[in-house]
């Protein structure tokens, strides 16, 4: 398995800087987050509109470092606008990216799918999703695609089933645990159930807030996560790597932060936990 972490929730250094910190502790590889919503508070984030020259450039720092790029972060357009669906917009918007990463020598891009208005749609939503993924990945010629669970839009379990409904190997699914945990899913039998197509894997750690647990209002029992270090939380991590390890997975793990002026106030800066992240994890894979 292989170790990166994402430019979200870093400090903003220029693009290259990455390249020499993930270095020298040991990374494998820095997943670039691209937007258009220049400038940002989350961090670093790759300018859309590059030269061939700023690419060039990048990418001789990645090179030189021996690190990898191994996703492209695509903050790519809704599907879903007033209600109304524009799935051409979305297959444009993909495709934008994945001429993007072929430039940058990356090999696959992460994605999102946005909620339907009709929540019993999923499931044709998603498989529409698919189509429109394979369908913008033509501008990108042996390049993948993952999609990322998360609270308020598709769980694991549902994104995971879309890819092995669809068969299309080159799409997948980057697999969060803590999303899986705090959706209250099986966090290490969905690696059993679908191992073939977690393609990567994104860690975060989080912890129940025991004040108020359970506390009970005639229908709903409460529960509360906050977000931690890797590895100080009640994510079953070590137990996910060892299942990872036994189903064959050789990809990346990559240290999610989720620190900004938005939210995580109370973590440490992404900077300081990137050595801990390296530590923690040849741990569990020694």
């Amino acid at each position: 398995m292989k170790l990166g972490f994402r430019t979200l929730g870093m400090p903003a250094w220029p693009g290259e800087r990455f390249a020499a910190v993930a270095a020298e502790l040991g990374y494998d590889g820095v997943e670039l987050a691209g937007s258009r919503r220049l400038p940002t508070p989350e961090g670093y984030e790759l300018p859309l509109e590059l030269t061939e020259e700023e690419i060039r450039r990048l990418r001789s720092a990645f090179d030189s470092a021996g690190v990898e790029f191994p996703t492209l972060l695509c903050y790519n357009v809704p599907v879903h606008v007033d209600g109304r669906a524009d799935w051409t917009r979305y297959e444009e918007d993909v495709a934008f990216h994945a001429r993007l990463a072929v430039r940058l020598g990356v090999r696959r891009i992460r994605l999102t799918v946005d909620t339907p208005p009709e929540l019993d749609r999923w499931e044709a939503a998603l498989d529409r999703a698919w189509h429109a993924i394979a369908t913008g990945l033509e501008a990108g010629p042996q390049l993948g695609a993952i999609v990322q669970n998360h609270p308020g839009i598709a769980s694991a379990g549902q994104l995971l089933a879309t890819a092995e409904r669809y068969g299309d190997p080159r799409i997948g699914v980057v697999y969060s645990p803590d999303h899986a945990f705090t959706m209250q899913e099986d966090v290490l039998g969905l690696v059993d159930r679908f191992a073939p197509w977690i393609h990567e894997v994104s860690f975060a750690d989080r912890r129940i807030v025991r004040e108020g647990l359970a506390d009970f209002d005639g229908r709903y029992y409460t529960v509360r996560y906050e977000s931690c270090v890797v590895g100080e939380g009640d994510v079953p991590l070590p137990a996910l790597v060892e299942r990872l390890a036994a189903v064959g997975f050789d990809d990346y793990i990559c240290l999610k932060w989720e620190k900004s002026p938005r939210y995580g106030q109370h973590l440490p800066d992404g900077e300081a936990v990137l050595p801990g992240y390296v530590r923690y994890m040849r741990s569990l894979l020694s």
